[in-house]
């Protein structure tokens, strides 16, 4: 482990990227009887949770601690995948939904945790780098574990795969008991700062804010698009379900060079890049929402995610200077879960509108999403 420098954070990232039903994540439920009705309601129960769990989680962790909370989070992921193997097993519907809601709370404790626990450990230009890092790991689980499900689903079928799931979980828990502790440092602010901080809600309703919040969630929806929407896309152009695989296998293996490119990149570069890259993004969006073309598709299939991840490490990077700036510090893990309510709550109209959004077709969806990338690029130059 010392050879390659790797840390538990990182193992533990793996691990839990290990998500061996992953790529039946919808037959876990159809199989125990779950209607597409109450699968979205489901979807939209686990970001309703997240949303509403953000700001008493995000107070939580700056009371206990980064590490602690990174433990308490993957022992509520334990228990929200046993829940779904009890479920699937009973074919229980309210044990799916103690499984949402356990696992948006989980969420809710991630969210902006480990991104915090990074950033206060490393300065900025190593910060982005390692966060790239981090999520490498977790991208390389998802990859071994989707080469794995197809002979474990053949040999044990979907309890095999939630049972070695459950198992990978076990020992992520026991892993992260291993994550190094932060240390705190001090926190300058003046008295009119910490009367201000004492707010329920954190955040001001200004133009920063509001560009932060709609970033990530566009950002969010470019990720729900490209893993619910790239079947369609398949079949519009006349490709087999089949290859849907072997996309994901690519995309993901291509997904990984987002550390290299940021570390090439360099620290000085970094908004730069991030504007580059979003306006790249949106570019492909449109493209990948309006062409037809299989030639010209299937590249931007394989390489839209590493598109989307380079400026969105980036900005995660940018979105913690802001937050400095700002001198909330001290209360890290709460700011930003506070801009990631803004992305849950956009995510649960999504969803709830799921049926209407279908009704204007695949191409609308990946318009529009590029259409506001581009918007939000020239955006964020005029507010730098």
């Amino acid at each position: 482990m010392n050879k390659y420098n790797i840390d538990n954070l990182e193992i533990m990232s793996f691990l839990s990227g290990l998500v061996f039903f992953a790529p039946v994540a919808l037959l876990v439920r159809t199989r125990a009887g779950i209607d597409l009705d109450q699968f979205f309601i489901l979807q939209a129960t686990l970001s309703l949770v997240i949303f509403l769990g953000e700001i008493p989680t995000g107070k939580i962790t700056d009371f206990v601690g980064y590490k602690n909370t990174i433990v308490l989070s993957q022992f509520m992921f334990l228990i929200a995948r046993s829940l779904m193997l009890a479920a699937f097993i009973t074919k229980n519907y309210y044990l799916f939904l103690s499984e949402a809601i356990i696992e948006g709370i989980a969420i809710s404790f991630t969210s902006g945790t480990i991104s915090a626990y990074l950033y206060h450990k490393y300065d900025e230009g190593k910060y982005v780098v390692k966060n790239a890092r981090v999520n490498n790991f977790s991208t390389a689980g998802f990859i071994v574990s989707t080469i794995m499900y197809a002979g474990i689903y053949h040999f044990f079928g979907i309890e095999g795969l939630l049972v070695l799931t459950v198992t990978m979980n076990v020992i992520a828990v026991y892993v992260s008991f291993g994550v190094e502790r932060e240390h705190h440092g001090k926190d300058h602010t003046t008295d009119t700062q910490v009367a201000e901080k004492n707010k329920l809600f954190i955040l001001k309703f200004n133009a920063e804010n509001i560009a932060i919040m709609v970033t990530l969630a566009l950002v969010s929806i470019s990720f729900i698009l490209i893993n619910f929407f790239y079947v369609d896309k398949l079949k519009i152009l006349g490709i087999s379900e089949e290859w849907m695989t072997a996309i994901i296998l690519g995309y993901s293996v291509f997904q990984m060079a987002s550390e290299k490119i940021i570390a090439i990149i360099g620290e000085e570069n970094y908004f730069k890049a991030f504007i580059i890259g979003f306006i790249v993004s949106g570019i492909c969006m449109l493209v990948f929402g309006g062409v037809n073309s299989k030639l010209i598709i299937i590249p931007i299939m394989l390489f839209l995610p590493l598109v989307v991840s380079v400026p969105s490490y980036i900005f995660d990077g940018i979105e913690n200077e802001i937050v400095d700036k700002n001198h909330l510090g001290d209360r890290r893990a709460e700011v930003l879960s506070a801009y990631n309510m803004g992305v849950s709550l956009v995510e649960v109209l999504f969803l709830f509108a799921s049926a209407y959004v279908s009704g204007l077709g695949i191409s609308a969806c990946f318009t529009v999403v590029g259409v506001l990338m581009l918007l939000l690029a020239g955006a964020h130059v005029v507010l730098r």
